[in-house]
């Protein structure tokens, strides 16, 4: 007896479907073998997702694949290249790779190693026992030259020069970047995006000059945790004295201190009577807490005064505020008053 014709679509459309699955399935697993001459590791996620990654066994660099169709190229991050595959064969997978579509192919030889996906140990092991690249960008600031050295989740930033100040700032910026604690959450933040999407997705840091004057020098900390949303972001500002190499705390000019927790984050308590006086230069709207009872605030300077915000939320209870040098003289500290003239020199 002939099938309904919506039947018959059904059933091809599963026909279809576990088709793609199976190829999906056959795929998922470590691979290892060739590209042209090039010795790679390749890893498939198992179905329903469309999704790779493969390295070179000398970068050990993750590369993202994915596929928009089943039949269709995988497609390295950024289009950097193609992949054609054939069906497996058991343990054996060839194909072609190029550059661009229609381009001069190279050969594909891989063998399956192991039957984890992208997060597995068989994919992840060699990254995380070889050593990472450490990438170095010579950047400027104005007048003012620097490197930013990146090497996983170490971000540092260091000073042109060799003057003893200048070398003990340095220092000071590479044991601020460097955290056993932060690599290990870069391993394991790499692991998970593998295992969901083949991408070597980690949080993203940040490490720049805020401000930067013949006296003075302010870098900024910027960490946003890797699939956080606004509360997953986190940033510090810490100064320098350039003559003398010496970390200072901005709100001990006020009569306060900074407790920090790393790079990134920390807590205020500000001193008495400076908050009172900030109570008194601002006006308190009734939703929004007032400006004083704030755990977390950026505190920065320039030759002008001060800049006084609070955290950033979308509540429309932001502060930015900024004094001069000769507001602030009835609550500036000791230390506070006897920085103030290297702090007005340009």
């Amino acid at each position: 007896m002939l099938k309904p014709l919506s039947l018959l679509a059904l059933l091809a459309l599963a026909g279809v479907s576990a088709h793609a699955s199976a190829a999906s399935t056959d795929l998922a697993g470590v691979w290892q073998g060739t590209l042209g001459k090039s010795a790679i590791t390749a890893c498939f996620n198992a179905a329903p997702n469309s999704n790779g990654s493969y390295y070179y066994q000398r970068f050990v660099t993750p590369i993202q694949l994915t596929q928009a169709q089943a039949g269709e190229p995988w497609v390295e991050d950024r289009k950097t290249g193609f992949w054609q595959l054939d069906a497996p064969q058991g343990d054996h997978l060839s194909g072609t790779w190029s550059k661009a579509p229609g381009a001069a192919p190279l050969p594909l030889a891989l063998t399956r190693i192991s039957t984890e996906g992208c997060g597995g140990d068989a994919y992840n092991g060699p990254m995380e026992a070889a050593p990472l690249a450490l990438k170095v960008v010579n950047k400027r600031f104005g007048e003012h030259r620097y490197q930013l050295r990146t090497q996983g989740a170490q971000v540092s930033l260091r000073l042109e020069g060799d003057s003893p100040a200048l070398k003990n700032i340095n220092r000071q910026l590479e044991r601020l970047a460097i955290s056993p604690e932060g690599q290990e959450e870069f391993f394991s933040e790499r692991r998970e995006y593998l295992g969901r999407n083949g991408s070597g997705y980690t949080s993203e840091i940040t490490v720049e000059p805020h401000y930067w004057s013949s006296q003075w020098l302010t870098v900024r900390f910027y960490r946003w945790a890797a699939g956080t949303g606004r509360n997953g972001i986190s940033w510090g500002l810490h100064s320098w004295n350039l003559k003398t190499g010496e970390s200072v705390d901005p709100w001990t000019w006020l009569g306060g201190r900074r407790q920090w927790y790393d790079a990134y984050s920390g807590q205020v308590k500000l001193a008495p009577g400076f908050a009172t006086w900030l109570e008194k230069q601002t006006t308190k709207d009734a939703d929004c807490p007032a400006v004083s009872s704030y755990s977390n605030y950026d505190l920065s300077f320039n030759t002008q005064g001060l800049q006084l915000s609070t955290p950033a939320y979308g509540d429309s209870c932001d502060n930015e505020l900024s004094f001069t040098w000769e507001q602030l003289a009835p609550v500036l500290s000791a230390e506070g008053k006897a920085a103030l003239p290297s702090l007005r020199l340009p």
